[in-house]
Order: structure tokens, then C-alpha cells, then sequence
């Protein structure tokens, strides 16, 4: 990275990421956390509690708010101004300090991808070492498929998706455009699917449905997402799903939804849009979770949901009412001990 201040703010005006320019046109060479900042750095100051330690040093710019750029004064430093801040910081870092995917040390395509004659690909697609891409596969434009991956027959790939080492989308699944997908994640594993004889033997039920990933969808490492087993399971547009996640057969997940590490989805559940599911959230099958809830502290939904809001622990509860129990459940001890002495009092009184 080596670019001025005042061509930051050229990239970004447009789009209303940094609204103003104030200050010298600086040097930056590095985007850093504010308690690391130097010469040649720039920083995001969100909260004006970070900004006595940044003006002590020789940083050369620092995107902030409005308010807090009116406190900064600093005779060799830019200060950008904007109307988000964290916003901010995800589209620099995106466009100057992010990882270049398309800059592979192996070339476009590495001698040892098996590719199915079948396939045509764009020009600008990158196809890493020993990636197996089965018959009729369509491949997006400016795609990205690293080392060791597995595409396998009739799925799809949009454009500008880019799928990290060790992945497999299975036969007939699609994937949207600008997605990410993890290093190890499973996009159309057979969902468990079995049926049980009087001996409780167990029988295998085919699985043969599909997972369709909508845009934008980023899927953690290790995550994975079961085919269904006629029609469809699918995630819709913008949600993100964190690590060793896993989402069962003909599940529904609605657009701009955040799923935590080891969240688990049993089969034909539905999530609404923007659900929130912290770390070990678990849903049992055929639950419906509306629009805007978030489940807390490793929530555990056994039925579905009718009214959104916040929720915790297992079963669920409304989460006001949670904090509550918690609080007494902490003190269970001593209300334990309250409760046997007036017993002993009560037969006391009772004897006489």
C-alpha cells in the first residue's frame, strides 16, 4: 500500500464512505489498529476514548466520525471523515490491505486440476492445484477455486465466488456470486435421512435434492450444509455463517442472517431475515424463527418461535425473563437454605 490521503478519499467519495478530506494530503503506507499507530499509518477511531493515545503519536491519517474529527487538532496528519466508521474500515481494507486472491503463485490454471471436457472456463476464472470439476459445471466469471476443492457435477459457481482449499459442492448445487466459502466446508453432503424396521435396523433414504447458496453468502470453515432430500435447502442473500456450523436437510435460511460457530439446524427448520444465532445455538427440526430474533447464550429451541425478540439458554425464554432466573438460579444455594429453615420453623410452630 502506498497512496495519499487525498486519493483515499477520491476512491471513496462517491460513494459516501468518506464524506471529507481535512488537513495535510499524507503519505499512507499501512492500515493499523489505533494502539500500534506510526508514520506512514492510518487508523479508525470510532470512539473518542482511543483518540488521546492516537494524537500522541506521528500517525499520518485517521478516519472518524464528524464529532470527533472537529477535536483533532494535528499539524502533519489527514483526517477523514466518515458517516460510518466500521463501513469505512471494511471497504479500505477490502480494496488496499485485503488478500488478492487472484494473485496465485500457481498460475490461472495448475497443471494438476482435472477438469471435465465439459466445462468452459472464463478467463479470468483461478483453478488451484489437484481441484476436480466434474461434467457440466458452470463456472462464473473471475471465480476462484484453491487447492484441493471438489466441484462436482452439473453445480454451479457464480461469478467473482471464491472457494478456499479442501471444499466440496456436491452434484447439482448452486452457489451465488461474490460468495466465500471457507477452507473444509461441505455444500451438499446427504442429509440423515433413515428409516427404522421393527429392529431398529437402519435404511438409508436418498437424499436427492439440492443446497442453492444465494449472493454474498460467506460459509465458515468446517461448516456444513446438507442437500435436501427432494427440493431444496437454502440460504438467501448476505447471510454469514461462521465456522463448524451445521444446517440439516430442507432447512431455510432467510437473507442477512448471522449463524456463530457450532450452531446447529436440525432438519426443516426456517430462519426469518436478519437472525442473529449466537455460538452453540440449537434448533430442533421443523421450528420456525421469525424476522429479527436473536438467540442467546447457547440458545436451545425445541419449538418454533412466534414473536420476534431476544431469547436465551434451553429452553428459550424471553431474555428479560432469563436475566431474571439467572439471577435467583445463582443464588439457589442460599434461597435453598432460607426455604429449609422456615420448614423447621413452620413444623415448629405446627408442634405447638
Amino acid at each position: 500500500m502506498d497512496i495519499l490521503s487525498s486519493e483515499i478519499y477520491q476512491d471513496f467519495k462517491a460513494q459516501g464512505l468518506i464524506s471529507a478530506h481535512y488537513g495535510n494530503d499524507t503519505q499512507v503506507y499501512n492500515i493499523v489498529p489505533a494502539e500500534l499507530a506510526g508514520e506512514g499509518d492510518l487508523v479508525f477511531v470510532e470512539h473518542e476514548k482511543y483518540l488521546r493515545e492516537v494524537i500522541k503519536t506521528k500517525v499520518s491519517a485517521i478516519v472518524t466520525t464528524a464529532e470527533i474529527a472537529e477535536k483533532i487538532q494535528l499539524e502533519n496528519a489527514a483526517i477523514l471523515v466518515a458517516p460510518n466508521v466500521r463501513m469505512a474500515m471494511a471497504y479500505l481494507r477490502q480494496k488496499y490491505t485485503d488478500r488478492n486472491v487472484y494473485d496465485s503463485e500457481w498460475g490461472q490454471v495448475h497443471a494438476t486440476a482435472v477438469i471435465h471436457e465439459s466445462v468452459d472456463i472464463p478467463s479470468d476464472v483461478v483453478i488451484g492445484p489437484n481441484v476436480v470439476i466434474g461434467a457440466n459445471v458452470k463456472l462464473g466469471k473471475a471465480a476462484v477455486i484453491m487447492a484441493n476443492s471438489v466441484i462436482e457435477f452439473d453445480a454451479m459457481i457464480g461469478a467473482r465466488t471464491v472457494i478456499y482449499p479442501s471444499c466440496v459442492v456436491s452434484y447439482d448445487c448452486h452457489i451465488g456470486e461474490d460468495c466465500i466459502l471457507k477452507a473444509g466446508c461441505v455444500i451438499g453432503s446427504d442429509g440423515q435421512g433413515f428409516a427404522q424396521d421393527a429392529d431398529f435396523h437402519h435404511h438409508r433414504i436418498p437424499q436427492t435434492g439440492r443446497v442453492v447458496i444465494g449472493n454474498k453468502v460467506v460459509i465458515g470453515s468446517v461448516t456444513t450444509v446438507d442437500r435436501a432430500t427432494y427440493t431444496e435447502t437454502k440460504v438467501h442473500d448476505g447471510t454469514i455463517i461462521d465456522a463448524q456450523c451445521h444446517l440439516a436437510h430442507n432447512v431455510v435460511i432467510g437473507e442477512d442472517c448471522i449463524l456463530v460457530a457450532q450452531t446447529g439446524i436440525a432438519g426443516s427448520s426456517r430462519f426469518g431475515k436478519r437472525v442473529i444465532a449466537s455460538g452453540q445455538t440449537g434448533v430442533l427440526d421443523h421450528v420456525n424463527i421469525p424476522d429479527d430474533t436473536m438467540l442467546l447464550h447457547r440458545a436451545g429451541v425445541h419449538s418454533s418461535i412466534k414473536e420476534s425478540g431476544i431469547y436465551a439458554y434451553g429452553p428459550v425464554q424471553p431474555f428479560k425473563k432469563y436475566i431474571k432466573n439467572i439471577a435467583i438460579f445463582q443464588r439457589l444455594t442460599e434461597v435453598w437454605s432460607r426455604l429449609k429453615t422456615l420448614e423447621k420453623q413452620v413444623a415448629h410452630l405446627s408442634e405447638k
